[in-house]
């Protein structure tokens, strides 16, 4: 599986480090904030939120140029609107490495 990195984010940036800053920090703020809104309807069995919440996280994984975690979200995503999440434990370990990731910027 394709491990997070800033690739997109310095491509996007094209040579401006202060617009990369800025994309590596609306990250650092934002994801906290939606990991735990997904565990939150996560737990409570709401597949519509959940999936609302993995389309958010989907562009954080998208961002962080992780191509075929992605992949996995979408269906993670399309899953969960047909209440059957059977790759909640992939998207899981997704996760936890695009926040471990996050983390260490």
């Amino acid at each position: 599986m394709t491990k997070p990195n800033l690739d997109k984010i310095k491509e996007i940036a094209g040579g401006t480090a202060s617009f990369e800053q800025e994309m590596i920090s609306i990250i650092k703020e934002e994801l906290p904030a939606e990991l735990e809104q997904y565990q939150f309807h996560l737990e409570q069995n709401n597949f519509k939120q959940t999936a609302e919440s993995v389309h958010k996280l989907k562009h954080k994984i998208s961002i962080l140029n992780m191509e075929e975690a992605y992949a996995t979200a979408a269906a993670y995503e399309n899953e969960l609107r047909a209440e059957n999440p059977t790759s909640a434990p992939a998207f899981k370990k997704i996760i936890d490495e695009l926040n471990a990731f996050v983390k260490k910027l």
